[in-house]
């Protein structure tokens, strides 16, 4: 079906990204708690050391790919995580969700990051690079369209059997790491030898302080406008409740952001038409205009749309702040560290936003807390960007 050439690999990624998630999600907690008896405070915990397992191993992993290659770092990653499903069904109680999910995430830290550089290292020897966001943003649609019939069809199979959707789950996942093993590995394209340069090294040697200062500004403000995106999300069944629409919609507003976003995904590459700068600020506008709007609203249709919109944008932003690392470090030998230090960022973002925007809706109330919420994130990204612009000005 598909060429062992470098060109075979776009094909196989546009596929691989339908594979890479967990088909079984909406399952694991009914699963849990009715099959192996897991308690809700048990869930919260499994959910905590999740994001504690990812968070140590983001950079770690990415150090992995850089050092012993990409190609090793996406095999060990899809394996992982192909068999991560396995330990629902093997110990199908608290251990077993502990594994399952901490499993998963690891060897998701070893899969992104390198399977971008290495995309990008494949249209490099194609002698396509400015072709980058292109090709991503249409490999996310593709994903995302396939990863929404999965989601709608393999947890019908729950009834039959709590288990099948893990089985489910398990091939999709090793599909992800057979198409990874058919990959064609692109010719490496620096000539530094990594033994000879770490890391700390090329740090020292490439970045002066003004570049490194201003990288850190630039992952911050990624990184919490990413956090952002994720989490505004939180209430949304609970505000879609409030306006009276059935729990048997809310499936179907989802997969209708879904698709919105595979339609997005097709265009993302116009937006690298815009200035560095133009385009940072016009991110985290986006979800603060958006939580703006879902707070203002008193219409449940122009609140679904506006739910709507945060992943229209968000499931692809990502692509563009990757491109723009790549057209910054074209020679870098480390450029999944920097993609894992960029996602480190939005991961510890991500411990304090939900808590930020928990406090809102307590002391405000769930439409208004939304704005509030909004206000605080812009009071503390405009500052950041600010610095980040006077920086780059210099």
């Amino acid at each position: 079906m598909f060429s062992n050439t470098l060109e075979g690999n776009i094909l196989k990624y546009n596929l691989y990204k339908t594979f890479t998630k967990r088909v079984y999600l909406p399952l694991i907690a009914v699963y849990l708690t009715t099959i192996g008896g897991v308690t809700l405070t048990q869930l919260g915990i499994i959910a905590s050391i999740t994001a504690i397992s990812s968070l140590t191993m983001e950079i770690p992993a990415g150090y992995f790919a850089d050092k012993f290659g990409h190609k090793k770092s996406l095999l060990l990653g899809s394996f992982i995580c192909a068999i991560s499903p396995l330990f629902y069904l093997l110990t199908p109680n608290f251990i077993g969700g502990v594994l399952g999910s901490v499993l998963f995430f690891i060897g998701a830290s070893f899969t992104q990051g390198a399977i971008q550089v290495f995309i990008q290292e494949t249209l490099i020897s194609l002698k396509r690079e400015q072709d980058y966001v292109k090709i991503m943003g249409k490999a996310q649609s593709y994903g995302l369209i396939g990863n929404t019939i999965l989601i709608a069809i393999i947890p019908l199979t729950y009834s039959i059997n709590p288990s099948l959707p893990f089985i489910a789950g398990f091939f999709c996942l090793f599909v992800a790491f057979l198409l990874v093993l058919s990959f064609k590995e692109p010719s490496a394209h620096v000539e530094i030898d990594h033994k000879e340069v770490s890391f700390f090294n090329e740090i020292k040697s490439s970045f002066s302080p003004k570049l490194i200062f201003s990288i850190i500004l630039m992952f911050l403000i990624f990184g919490i406008a990413t956090a952002t995106f994720n989490n505004s999300t939180i209430y949304r069944e609970i505000v879609f409740k409030d306006f009276g629409i059935p729990v048997s919609y809310f499936g179907f507003i989802l997969a209708f952001g879904s698709l919105l976003a595979a339609i997005t995904g097709n265009y993302i590459h116009h937006l690298k038409k815009l200035k560095s700068n133009t385009f940072y600020i016009l991110d985290f506008l986006y979800v603060i205009i958006t939580l703006t709007l879902i707070s203002t609203s008193n219409s449940a249709i122009i609140t679904i749309l506006a739910f709507s919109l945060i992943p229209l944008y968000s499931s692809t932003r990502s692509i563009i702040f990757e491109s723009i690392i790549f057209e910054e470090f074209p020679k870098s030998n480390y450029k999944t560290t920097l993609l894992s230090i960029m996602n480190f960022f939005s991961l510890g973002s991500a411990v304090g936003t939900p808590l930020i925007f928990a406090f809102t809706v307590n002391k405000f109330g769930l439409m208004q807390g939304h704005l509030i919420f909004g206000l605080i994130i812009l009071g503390i990204l405009l500052p950041i960007f600010l610095m980040f612009y006077l920086i780059k000005k210099k």
